[in-house]
């Protein structure tokens, strides 16, 4: 992303420790450049209701993180008592008609875990996500790569491919079959093969700018001119 992503943080509100340990994370991605969105930011009630302030998060964020716990798997189900978690279970919804729509084929949602035991409390439409669990600072970089969209170790260019002939079998002969009863010699494809090898080297060689694979093209194709001189 060229941009600071949008980020909203999904949570229960297990206890005022889980709440201030959600905070700290929010806080951390702030400093670090991430535009986090959470309820804990608003001042008092947003003024179209928390409902609608939920839905526009989720449709605006550009990714949400699920902070996993046994309650808010609970209330994500819908398995809550009534009267409790109803907006851990409204999210729950909502995420999971987004999961459906776009065919489970959805990176936009991200399980986080504060302790690794919590890992059976991912909401199964989910689990097959990578999740993160913060329990060390290489572990939040790893999150922290995900939501930027730089995790992965960065591919090679493509070298050239390297071509060779293949083995050839030989023809099945008995000791005592005349020559007129001996099958006439297949021609060999080594030498057009290797011709066309040393043709799309050279291609190669002419349009290369990097010094070094430049030269290795140039043996290459000392290689190719002289198992062509072999083959006569």
């Amino acid at each position: 992303m060229d941009r600071a992503p949008r980020v909203f943080l999904s949570y229960s509100h297990d206890s005022d420790a889980h709440r201030e340990r959600v905070l700290s994370l929010s806080e951390r991605l702030r400093r670090d450049g991430i535009r986090t969105v959470l309820d804990q930011y608003v001042d008092g009630s947003p003024d179209q209701g928390w409902a609608r302030w939920m839905l526009d998060q989720l449709d605006e964020s550009d990714r949400v993180l699920l902070i996993c716990t046994p309650t808010y798997y609970r209330r994500f189900r819908g398995h809550e008592a009534p009267e409790q978690g109803k907006g851990v279970d409204w999210e729950g919804a909502i995420i999971t008609q987004a999961i459906y729509d776009a065919r489970s084929r959805v990176k936009r949602f991200i399980p986080v875990l504060f302790h690794a035991t919590d890992a059976r409390w991912i909401p199964e439409p989910l689990r097959g996500q990578s999740h993160y669990c913060l329990t060390t600072e290489a572990a939040y970089h790893s999150l922290y790569d995900a939501l930027l969209d730089q995790a992965g170790v960065e591919p090679g260019a493509l070298g050239p491919i390297l071509r060779k002939g293949r083995r050839q079998g030989t023809p099945l002969t008995f000791e005592n079959a005349g020559p007129a009863q001996r099958p006439a010699p297949r021609p060999s494809q080594a030498a057009a093969i290797w011709r066309e090898k040393l043709e799309y080297l050279r291609e190669q060689e002419a349009i290369c700018s990097d010094p070094a694979q430049k030269f290795t093209l140039h043996k290459q194709i000392e290689e190719a001119e002289s198992k062509l001189r072999e083959l006569g």
